[in-house]
């Protein structure tokens, strides 16, 4: 076996290509199992070019995993559309984008992180430290979310 095709890198989508993959891969995952409309794994920001940043995780240069930053303001930022490909699932790769953010935030001075967790993986963020601060919207009158933040940066 070749280590070097086990290895998970971790940055920006590069080209048109690797956008229209990680929407897919949006889409199959967080969009299709509920019957939602293509087009529904976007929204206005992933037009913005200044302060939203997409990562994907890429193994065997196939995206098995993906996420969104974005700035909501100088002290706060919001991942979404957290994604891994099913058969990826339990190996890490959410853990290793979470983690990406996070210093990529920490390198832009943002000291807080929030998301909106999906009831059924919100254990996930638990382990990695993020606590429940209010209960989320629910999404397609179906999945309860609760809204769960991080101090990644002590500022004070």
């Amino acid at each position: 076996m070749n280590k070097e095709k086990d290895i998970l890198i971790i940055r920006q989508p590069c080209d048109k290509q690797e956008y229209e993959e990680m929407y897919e891969l949006r889409y199959k995952v967080l969009r299709e199992p509920w019957n939602q409309p293509k087009g529904t794994e976007k929204d206005k920001l992933d037009m913005k070019d200044d302060g939203v940043y997409p990562f994907i995780a890429l193994k065997n240069n196939d995206i098995v995993g993906t996420a969104r930053f974005h700035r909501d303001n100088e002290h706060e930022g919001q991942i979404r559309y957290l994604a891994v490909k099913k058969e990826y699932r339990g190996q890490g790769i959410a853990k290793n984008l979470l983690d990406h953010i996070e210093w990529y935030a920490i390198s832009l001075g943002i000291p807080y992180l929030k998301l909106n967790a999906r009831k059924n993986v919100q254990e996930l963020f638990e382990k990695l430290n993020y606590k429940e601060v209010a209960e989320g919207p629910t999404l397609f009158k179906k999945i309860e979310r609760s809204v769960m933040g991080k101090q990644i940066l002590d500022i004070m």
